[in-house]
């Protein structure tokens, strides 16, 4: 549990497409806890349950991003997605809104990439039938590839978690950013302009703890 954050019940919700997955397959969590509730059981938790029921503390009121373009209700499917981890879940929050202004319909790269973190669908095709994505314009879904592809960025090219690297890498692939780094440039417009963001965003989320 995160550090002294109360959560709302209704704003546990979480989509069904990804029932299978767990946090710990994409890099957080218990293996155990799915991401998303089974079939049988509500999208949302009724208002009478409270976090305290599964281990959490309760609070009436949500606390998230208040001054961010994206519903409360997505942006808890997404937080969620990060086993509430602030960290996480600001970092993503910092990409979406630098590749897209958090605009799920957003198309770039001459129709490749898609959705809120431009999940380009040359590269990512096969990352995103793993986890059974098939509407990247979901917010949801498309954080939980951009999710899935930094923790491989990480894990498997070494670089640091929420970091100007691993920014660099998520906008220019692990390769040239190896390269841009090798050469002596820690850091690029896009980086930098990211990162502040994503500061901005934990020290908004600090301040309602």
């Amino acid at each position: 549990m995160c550090k002294g954050i109360r959560y709302i019940a209704a704003g546990a919700a979480a989509l069904a497409f990804l029932g299978g997955v767990t946090p710990a397959a994409l890099g957080c969590g218990n293996a155990d806890t799915p991401l998303f509730p089974p079939d049988d059981q509500p999208l949302y938790l009724p208002a009478s349950v409270s976090w305290a029921d599964e281990g959490n503390e309760f609070d009436p009121e949500p606390i998230l991003l208040l001054n961010v373009d994206l519903a409360l209700e997505t942006q808890w499917d997404i937080y969620r997605l990060c086993d509430y981890r602030e960290s996480t879940f600001c970092f993503l929050m910092a990409i979406a809104a630098r590749e897209t202004g958090f605009d799920p319909q957003a198309v770039g790269d001459t129709g490749n990439s898609k959705g809120l973190m431009q999940i380009n669908v040359r590269w990512h095709t096969g990352r995103m039938e793993s986890l059974g994505v098939t509407d990247l314009t979901d917010p949801v879904q498309c954080a939980a590839v951009a999710m899935d592809y930094l923790k491989e960025l990480e894990v498997q090219h070494g670089f640091a978690p929420e970091s100007e690297a691993l920014l660099m890498a998520y906008n220019m692939g692990p390769g040239n950013a190896k390269k841009a780094i090798s050469k002596g440039s820690g850091s690029t417009d896009y980086s930098r302009e990211t990162f502040s963001i994503y500061q901005g965003f934990m020290k908004e989320m600090e301040g309602l703890t």
